[in-house]
């Protein structure tokens, strides 16, 4: 049936003939040992974890229509075959007529990130609420328990399902001076200037005031903001001075996964979807940051909807920036912009 099928079922165009295209795709994946179902996207799929803090061999399962998946030539068996995802995983899928399709397959674990450097990772999808719940607390699933909550139910960011790629968001308001902290105790924000901050959001609207994203260590402590009313990415020192990094505005009303990177007290570079918008040099000491070790997630004048938060106390080297990028991307449908 195969055969009549592939030789029957066919169009012609311009005196041509064009056989359709047979079935080679990777259907489902998933790491049962670490309870992780791969997210797929066209010919990518990430698989991640927030608990594992090294990577090594592991088993997949996998359905797919096609006849035979090998990886480097060796045959795969769903829930049998091991392999090493130190590196990305090259899948070639064979159909019935010997064309192939070809997936690449990475596990992105932010705890291994940037030698372990990870201190914040917040995940609406983390959050089990019921669509308008205010949120009281936000877990920190980084390891270091640096929660983060707002006890005012009128400030309080409200959930918001399926607003990215089916995944829930914070909704932060200014008319509800939304934000959420953490007044003291969190663990290893600083260890030097260097820190790497990004942001999965949909930015909703600029206003006066000063509009704080993130802010690590109170008064000269690091802190992420955005320009108004040119909605700017802005790396500043408190209270001290900020850094206008790629001079682009941010698009508004668009999910976008936006970062920067800062070396030392020396460079800081921009980051949308994985493409670096702009470089330029920065002096900021945070050393003197006080109230030392505390945060805070919006300021009350934030209208933006965020969907994920991370932060390493290092400068992630650009192969890690591209992997983390390969899982925001990949889980939350973006693409390079």
């Amino acid at each position: 049936m195969l055969l009549k099928w592939a030789t029957s079922d066919y169009s012609q165009t311009c005196g041509k003939t064009y056989l359709p295209s047979l079935p080679k795709e990777i259907l489902e994946y998933s790491i049962p040992s670490l309870g992780t179902k791969g997210l797929i996207r066209d010919n990518q799929i990430v698989i991640t974890s927030e608990t594992i803090t090294s990577i090594a061999s592991y088993v997949a399962q996998f359905k797919t229509n096609g006849v035979s998946v090998t990886v480097n030539g060796v045959e795969q068996i769903s829930g049998v075959t091991s392999n090493s995802y130190a590196i990305p995983l090259r899948y070639t899928v064979k159909a019935v007529d010997g064309s192939t399709n070809e997936y690449t397959v990475q596990m992105v674990a932010p705890r291994v990130l940037g030698g372990g450097s990870l201190r914040l990772w917040f995940k609406a999808d983390q959050l089990t609420l019921n669509d308008g719940d205010g949120i009281a607390t936000w877990t920190d699933v980084s390891g270091y328990g640096n929660h983060i909550v707002q006890a005012n139910t009128i400030q309080r960011p409200v959930f918001r399902m399926n607003q990215v790629k089916g995944y829930p968001v914070a909704e932060f308001r200014s008319s509800n001076t939304s934000r959420m902290d953490l007044s003291s105790g969190a663990v290893g924000l600083y260890v030097t200037n260097s820190g790497s901050v990004f942001f999965v959001m949909r930015l909703v609207n600029t206003v006066t005031g000063g509009i704080t994203l993130l802010n690590l260590h109170g008064g000269q402590g690091r802190e992420i903001s955005i320009e108004h009313p040119n909605p700017e990415y802005l790396v500043c020192r408190n209270g001290y001075s900020c850094i206008t990094v790629s001079a682009l505005p941010i698009l508004k009303s668009h999910f976008l996964a936006i970062g920067s990177v800062q070396v030392l007290s020396s460079t800081v570079s921009e980051y949308w979807n994985g493409i670096v918008k702009g470089q330029v040099p920065v002096v900021h000491d945070y050393s003197g940051g006080s109230p030392a070790n505390t945060l805070y997630l919006g300021n009350g004048n934030l209208d933006a909807d965020i969907a994920e938060v991370l932060f390493f106390n290092t400068d992630l080297t650009e192969t890690d920036v591209q992997k983390l990028f390969f899982y925001l991307n990949t889980k939350y449908g973006l693409s390079p912009l």
